[in-house]
């Protein structure tokens, strides 16, 4: 009777998606079937899953996955309060589409559908939607770009262009080659002045890295801790602040560059998207870089970096021509 009348309804054009649930939940619970009808909201439903990723994940992959779930709902605007089951295969790609033309690299804007798909795949499981719209979505051919290096000269030049915290950050980047997160984060209980170490844990891979301080970063921190301030956070104002987003670190180094007159290289990859080739990361290539042309061993060098294989080390190795061209003289001549 009850189907017999949203029939009716439907025929006349006067039914709506939560009449329809009303009647599927009034009839479950008169068939006294122990459960009713769930009903999830698109927001609810990734706010949830976040919560449990972050529960479980290292604090930068719980960010990580936090950047794209915020913007995936940031597309969807007030139809993000709608029930889980509206999500359609066009979202998901109206979002992939948002996210390319920011100028991010397809790499990463595969890494955002895969954090929504796997978000979708767990509403899947829970009965909450009957197949993941998500995998409908075709993924960008993922290019891969080279980075760039910062020479010693460029990098004195952000240092003096940048103001406050800034200075530290970056030098931070530099002689350590640690992320920028984790820079952020460096707390003064990991510093040891006598013995001239800096001591941090990596909020990628959860790994302790122990680094001695450079002449230049081991004056800069003298110098702040001869203020006596009793921060936690080496930076504590950094240690608040997100890397990502339109007024994030990452955003605001790019106009340091800018100011300090440091060349971003722009370059076009694929869908004529343009790419930097360098940024705040970019620091963290310069210094396994800088340990190489100066022939410190890959192993210490990954050490120093916390890189698990000779592979991933690798692409953070970028060896000068010079270099390459002395070791290469090096082969007996043939004469």
């Amino acid at each position: 009777m009850e189907y017999e009348r949203a029939s009716k309804l439907a025929r006349r054009g006067e039914l709506v998606e939560a009449q329809a649930r009303e009647v599927l939940k009034d009839i479950m619970k008169r068939a006294d079937m122990g459960e009713t009808l769930q009903t999830v909201s698109i927001k609810s439903h990734f706010d949830n899953w976040l919560a449990s990723k972050k529960d479980r994940k290292s604090e930068g992959t719980g960010e990580r996955y936090g950047v794209a779930v915020e913007d995936f709902l940031k597309t969807l605007g007030k139809r993000a309060s709608k029930n889980l089951t509206s999500l359609t295969a066009a979202d998901v790609q109206r979002f992939l589409d948002h996210r390319m033309a920011k100028g991010l690299a397809p790499k990463t804007v595969n890494v955002d559908v895969k954090i929504i798909r796997g978000a979708l795949n767990a509403a899947r499981r829970q009965g909450l939607i009957p197949t993941n719209p998500a995998e409908a979505v075709e993924l960008p051919e993922a290019i891969g770009m080279e980075r760039g290096t910062f020479t010693p000269a460029e990098v004195k030049m952000l240092v003096d262009t940048a103001e406050g915290e800034w200075k530290l950050l970056i030098m931070l980047a530099y002689f350590t080659g640690a992320r920028l997160s984790d820079c952020c984060r460096m707390q003064w209980e990991g510093v040891d002045l006598t013995e001239e170490t800096l001591t941090y844990t990596q909020a990628k891979t959860g790994a302790k890295v122990t680094a001695p301080l450079h002449p230049d970063l081991l004056a800069r921190l003298n110098k702040l801790a001869g203020t006596d301030k009793p921060e936690v956070f080496i930076m504590p104002h950094m240690a608040n602040l997100r890397p990502g987003g339109r007024h994030g670190l990452s955003e605001t180094f790019k106009n340091i560059m800018r100011k300090a007159g440091v060349d971003s290289q722009t370059v076009k990859g694929a869908g004529n998207q343009m790419f930097s080739r360098r940024s705040f990361h970019a620091l963290r290539h310069s210094f396994t870089s800088a340990l190489a042309n100066q022939n410190v061993s890959s192993e210490l060098r990954m050490k120093l970096t916390g890189h698990k294989t000779e592979g991933e080390h690798r692409k953070y190795t970028h060896h000068e021509m010079d270099n390459l061209r002395a070791a290469v003289k090096k082969i007996p001549s043939l004469g």
